[in-house]
């Protein structure tokens, strides 16, 4: 072979530009494909990872009640728990559930970061009183009054007329909003969810007015006005409109009933029974069909 046949064989096999930039304009192309497709692959796993967090509330739930004469877990108690509230012994529902568990972590969703300190209080001790996972207390721990203990009644898993359309726990908002206590109470609603109808009066004294009967959770409400008084407020994601329900998964709740089923669901969905729609304010809301209505025991 000649040196100029030779010279001509190297120069054709080595990449023109126009070649090169084709070649980085195709993985450009493939790159903008593929990460969104990543990105959703993830969140589905920690969309999964969080509804398994959620079953094992519930199995423990279960075995709670199977430990309890079939009673459920009450929202809180005056039980030695990780810390003292105002001096006095409170263990929230996530507490007396932790033998069953034998997790902390599940308290946490993995749809959202939480805060690693609050109020100076380190995470390892603060997940009972502030759980990403929300109790239906109005249904299965009513209160009476929001001074004492609460009189956190625990009701028989048996009075479920339809268990399968009975709501015991939601995903719950984030710790970005700073509600987790209420200074000289002793039941505090950060470990619970709101039901999307109460009956009316001050933030005080509103009652659910359904099976069972039960006070309304203080500053959490469905509607537009649902988080007013909670400084800053959360967005329409971690529950704003939605009773502190948070709708992680493509604006969907994630929930768990009382025959240990759980899926995710709008919010209408969730609110079905009532006139609940986006932009209703709370005291707009009324029970339309109570025979459809997830958060009672008919």
């Amino acid at each position: 072979m000649n040196p100029r046949s030779y010279s001509f064989i190297m120069r054709k096999s080595a990449f023109t530009l126009i070649e090169l930039l084709v070649v980085i304009a195709i993985i450009a192309i493939l790159a903008a494909i593929l990460f969104p497709v990543f990105a959703q692959a993830k969140q589905a796993a920690k969309a999964t990872a969080s509804l398994s967090n959620i079953r094992q509330h519930m199995a423990a739930w279960l075995m709670y009640a199977d430990d309890n004469q079939d009673y459920s877990v009450p929202l809180a108690n005056q039980t030695p728990g990780p810390l003292l509230f105002d001096g006095m012994n409170y263990s929230p529902w996530g507490q007396l559930l932790q033998p069953y568990t034998k997790s902390v972590d599940i308290t946490q969703d993995p749809l959202t970061a939480p805060n690693a300190i609050e109020n100076g209080i380190p995470t390892n001790l603060l997940w009972p009183y502030r759980p990403q996972y929300g109790y239906a207390f109005s249904v299965w721990s009513p209160l009476t009054t929001f001074s004492g203990a609460g009189d956190p009644k625990p009701i028989s898993l048996t009075e479920a007329a339809s268990p399968a359309q009975t709501v015991v726990f939601t995903g719950r908002k984030s710790r970005k909003t700073l509600d987790w206590r209420f200074v000289g109470t002793v039941i505090w609603m950060a470990q619970a969810v709101a039901p999307p109808y109460c009956g009316g009066g001050s933030a005080a004294t509103a009652m659910t007015n359904v099976n069972p009967q039960s006070m309304c959770a203080i500053l959490h409400r469905w509607g537009t006005d649902g988080a007013s008084g909670l400084a800053p407020e959360p967005d329409d994601v971690d529950g704003k409109r939605t009773g502190s329900v948070s709708l992680r998964k493509m604006r969907q709740a994630l929930v768990a009933f009382s025959d240990g089923h759980a899926r995710y669901m709008q919010p209408t969905a969730l609110a079905a029974g009532t006139n609940y729609h986006w932009n209703i304010t709370s005291t707009q809301i009324q029970l339309t069909q109570r025979e459809k209505y997830l958060w009672d025991l008919d």
